[in-house]
């Protein structure tokens, strides 16, 4: 599936993401490698062994040898009965302070883990502050306490060679210290002071937010997780608790006082499981448990109660389609709300759920991909929640022109599932390929505590995943009827597509009234400005026209194109790096970039009409957000503003004074009202020359405010020109520039504006 074009600055910033990538993927691969070729050898037999087997055969004439040859059909393979699985029985303790603890000793290793797992999360955070319970789980572990800063808490668990993690998820929290059995008292120690005293310090809230924003701007890159998502909104609402999600404006309004309030209303002992393993005598352990939250008094706040799903969950049948031109297959999502793992026909469902679409040997593998042909991925879920309900899915990728046939496809084999039920092969196999899981549900200590302190968490029996075994073992082929007719009618599916509309093999109107989803993401609110009188208004077109005559007058207004080629410096996540850029801009409102890098050359332009990118891979259009960003960019340009002071189609005005390093600076504020756009300019009022502009663009794909610093101004053919630009973003350095040569009305031809 085609990804979504990339402009320039963020290709670059992908190229070095992806260079680390491949040299992870090469270690790993490495290791792999030296593990599979380590378990090979250790694996074969020595020549003893293999005389001694070879002699015994010899020495057997006439015996038979019928065992060695493989079955005539994986059908026909016979197993045993599935062993009891014994497991280490963890010890249960409720301290003083209403904290629940479990202990258990694992002396494999010299190393110690001590989980927590806390009653907080995003289902209860305010919904137009989406986002806080993600940034507080964050900022607790890389903002540090009052007496151990973040960073200096990095130092010192990267000398003892451990970690210390917390998070915050939708349903629950984590934090977690692993260390070596004799730091447990310094991990502890640590732990305990991260739980109950985080500082919040302003910096670490601000990187977090930025994650936060760059995860919102990458939100609509992948398809299937698109279709994931908006299902999810779909049922359970798009401003419930379990559909809100983040958004620009969510995460500015988040601030330091926020998580300070969220941490409190959570963060309390009786919301509290810790977890314990490893190399430890469990009676000291709990010593020294005691000991570290010996501090911690109660909350004595309620504990939160799982908000209720919205009632009309249950009645969103209907078809509901995403617009997606820049992709070549459709996603399909199809189902409805389910239940929850605590109800009576889990079990039954999950045996369904396993025939229908959870394998290679599942109904809709073997119908809509092996035989139809339709798709490389086809599945089925009953994603039963813990303490509410969750949902049934069924879907899957396929060529846009098979779009409406696989959604009558995957429908039609859980129709008939519903009609005549499974087979006993069917129903023997999927019990068989759940319970043979168990064995992995036990393959670890962790496991088997995080998985109490789940249960605990929940209100679950300690026994629970024994009875899940039981009553899988217990599903009929009846109950399998029974509530595929109960929970598996089609009549009631949210259908949600993803696609390239006029590629479709029928108009999906064929299949019934259909509900557009717009998942355009909502650009972050510009500060509103004062409203314009004629005094301001007076005073702003002055100061710029001040700036027009200081910059050149007659000569800047007889600029129809110019050329800059600069040396540019940029910051990323990945580190800095340098490119040489060449930029010629028509003031008509046509631009090219061309950025010379050591792996080739990167063009992006704009002819009026089409944004297009150049890679050494191929040309190729970008999409009408970025197409917006380039439109946005020759708004601002400073020579196109000085020439439209007196343009009906702009309102100026000016807003006062303010301060820039320590010298009182002129703003003016022009503003496009037609297109919502705006700009700020920062004018010294002693040589009237511009100093900054501050505007609102997603320079390298995440929207925030976004100030150009300018300097060495220099004369070219009349017109004074900056020659250096620092570009910020946020508060945090984005771009250097610095100018080499500039032409003026160099006479730049239409075609260079046009998509190659």
């Amino acid at each position: 599936m085609r990804p979504e074009p990339l402009s320039g600055f963020q290709l670059l910033q992908r190229l070095s993401r992806r260079l680390i990538m491949i040299a992870k993927r090469m270690l790993l691969s490495l290791l792999l490698f030296i593990a599979l070729a380590s378990s090979i050898v250790g694996q074969q037999p020595s020549k003893s062994e293999q005389t001694k087997s070879g002699d015994k055969a010899q020495s057997q004439p006439g015996a038979k040898t019928s065992s060695l040859r493989p079955a005539a059909s994986y059908k026909r393979l016979k197993y045993p009965p599935l062993n009891r699985v014994n497991v280490p029985d963890p010890m249960r303790v409720e301290l003083q302070n209403g904290m629940v603890v479990y202990l258990v000793e694992d002396h494999e290793l010299p190393m110690i883990t001590i989980s927590a797992l806390v009653r907080a999360g995003s289902r209860w955070e305010p919904v137009n502050k989406a986002g806080l319970a993600a940034i507080t789980g964050t900022v607790m572990r890389t903002g540090g306490t009052p007496s151990r800063a973040g960073d200096k808490l990095d130092e010192e668990l990267d000398r003892l060679g451990a970690f210390v993690e917390t998070s915050i998820g939708d349903d629950s929290g984590q934090a977690t210290v692993s260390v070596l059995k004799e730091d447990i008292d310094k991990g502890l120690t640590i732990l305990a002071d991260v739980l109950q005293n985080p500082a919040f310090p302003e910096d670490k809230i601000e990187l977090a937010k930025i994650e936060q924003r760059e995860a919102i701007a990458r939100r609509n890159m992948d398809p299937s997780s698109i279709v994931s998502r908006e299902f999810g909104r779909i049922i359970f609402g798009k401003d419930s608790p379990y559909g809100h999600q983040p958004e620009y404006d969510t995460i500015n309004a988040i601030s330091r006082e926020d998580l300070i309030a969220f941490h409190k209303q959570f963060f309390q002992p009786e919301n509290v499981i810790l977890g314990a393993w490893g190399d430890f005598k469990t009676d000291e352990m709990r010593a020294l448990i005691e000991k570290a939250f010996a501090g911690w008094a109660r909350g004595n706040r309620p504990k939160p109660a799982p908000p209720e799903v919205d009632p009309a969950a249950k009645n969103r049948a209907g078809l509901y389609f995403i617009s997606k031109d820049d992709v070549n297959q459709s996603q399909v999502l199809m189902g409805l709300l389910g239940g929850k793992r605590s109800d009576e026909d889990y079990y039954a469902l999950s045996v369904i759920s396993r025939i229908l679409g959870g394998g290679f040997n599942s109904r809709l593998v073997n119908s809509v991909r092996t035989e139809q042909g339709l798709a490389y991925d086809v599945f089925s879920s009953w994603s039963a929640g813990w303490d509410r309900p969750g949902l049934f899915i069924a879907g899957g990728g396929t060529k846009s022109e098979t779009t409406v046939k696989i959604i009558d496809a995957i429908k039609r084999e859980i129709e008939k599932l519903a009609e005549a039920g499974v087979t006993d092969e069917e129903l023997n196999g999927a019990k068989d390929g759940i319970l043979n899981g168990f064995a992995f549900e036990f393959d670890s200590t962790g496991k088997i505590v995080q998985r109490l302190m789940n249960y605990e968490y929940y209100g679950y029996p300690r026994d629970y995943l024994q009875r899940y075994r039981e009553n899988v073992e217990k599903v009929t082929k009846a109950d399998v009827l029974r509530v595929a007719k109960q929970y598996l009618k089609t009549d009631q599916f949210a259908i949600l597509v993803l696609g390239r509309e006029k590629d479709f093999d029928k108009p999906l109107s064929s299949l019934g009234q259909v509900t557009t989803i717009d998942i355009t993401i909502p650009k972050p609110r510009q500060e509103a400005l004062a409203a314009a009188t004629p005094e301001t208004v007076d005073r702003g077109k002055k100061i710029l026209t001040n700036v027009l005559e200081a910059m050149g007058g007659a000569a800047l207004q007889s600029i129809k194109d110019y050329m800059t080629i600069s040396n540019d410096t940029f910051n990323t996540p990945q580190g800095e790096f340098s490119v040489k850029v060449e930029s010629t801009v028509r003031l008509a409102g046509k631009a090219v970039n061309k950025l010379i890098t050591p792996v080739g050359e990167i063009v992006q332009g704009f002819d009026g009409q089409m944004a297009w990118v150049r890679t050494p891979q191929g040309s190729q259009e970008l999409p009408a957000s970025q197409r917006e960003e380039v439109e946005n960019s020759l708004f601002r340009d400073t020579f196109s503003l000085l020439q439209n002071i007196d343009s009906s189609a702009l309102t100026i005005q000016a807003l006062g004074s303010t301060e820039i390093d320590g010298k009182q600076v002129e703003m003016v504020a022009v503003v496009d009202p037609t297109r919502n756009r705006q700009v700020k300019l920062y004018v010294d009022p002693r040589t009237n020359l511009l100093v900054k502009k501050v505007y609102m663009a997603a320079p390298m794909g995440t929207p925030g405010e976004v100030e150009e610093i300018y300097s060495d101004y220099r004369e070219v053919n009349g017109v004074k020109v900056p020659f250096k630009l620092v570009m910020n973003q946020n508060g945090k350095k984005l771009r250097e520039q610095t100018i080499a040569e500039v032409k003026i009305n160099p006479g730049v031809e239409d075609r260079v504006f046009n998509k190659p």
